[in-house]
């Protein structure tokens, strides 16, 4: 079936994808298309937002200074408070034969505790096996009990979100929602999902490896840390 476009799909968001997938796109640029992506996608939350609501935005390390920021900045310029939350997973497989991936969280940033918060944002760059938001979000429930829980990626695998429900009960799930761009049925024989986002989004955004990755404190932190 290849891949389907969603209602929210206008022509810039479909040329982002096709740059983003395209093997000449250098790092800077492919970061940059990132960020692009997340003013779209923060256009589209405005209208999901309850003013008188907390909100957190709950980013992994790699997203938060494109994905994230763009969804940030245009939110934070129309006046919304958001509060963010970043965390570091370290994704493996500990038993090769059932190919089940985990993702503990290894470090975490919080600007607010997570108590009183109506929405929650969690953001990825892309969701297949579901495992890094599960993780995220399982976290983020342990410490709160949000009214709405908004989960956004630029592209998603066929089927990821009953994966993602099936470990949540009724009346959580009964909250989530979803906001994404693109769907791919397609998976390559080295997990990655096709044409998804154009391959390790790790490397595409000029990580050598997770373990760099994880070593990255991003500028968003920092200067949110210090502000």
């Amino acid at each position: 079936m290849g891949r389907v476009l969603t209602n929210s799909i206008n022509d810039n968001i479909i040329s982002l994808l096709e740059k983003l997938v395209d093997k000449t796109t250098e790092s800077e640029e492919y970061a940059q298309t990132m960020y692009s992506l997340g003013n779209e996608f923060g256009t589209l939350i405005l209208d999901r937002i309850v003013d008188d609501e907390n909100i957190v935005l709950a980013s992994t390390v790699e997203d938060a200074d494109y994905l994230g920021k763009g969804i940030l900045d245009v939110l934070e310029k129309c006046g919304k408070k958001i509060f963010l939350t970043v965390f570091w997973n370290k994704r493996f497989n500990p038993n090769e034969e059932n190919n089940i991936a985990v993702a503990p969280i290894v470090k975490e940033f919080h600007e607010v505790q997570n108590e009183n918060i109506g929405t929650v944002i969690v953001i990825k760059s892309i969701i297949s096996s579901s495992c890094v938001v599960r993780t995220n979000l399982t976290k983020l429930l342990e410490e709160s009990s949000p009214k709405h829980v908004l989960i956004v990626a630029p592209v998603m695998l066929r089927g990821a979100t009953e994966n993602l429900e099936s470990e949540f009960s009724d009346d959580i799930k009964s909250n989530f929602s979803y906001l994404y761009f693109a769907e791919d049925d397609q998976k390559s024989d080295d997990g990655f999902v096709y044409p998804g986002i154009g391959g390790d989004v790790y490397q595409r955004l000029g990580f050598e490896s997770q373990k760099e990755k994880n070593s990255y404190i991003p500028k968003i932190v920092k200067e949110r840390r210090y502000k």
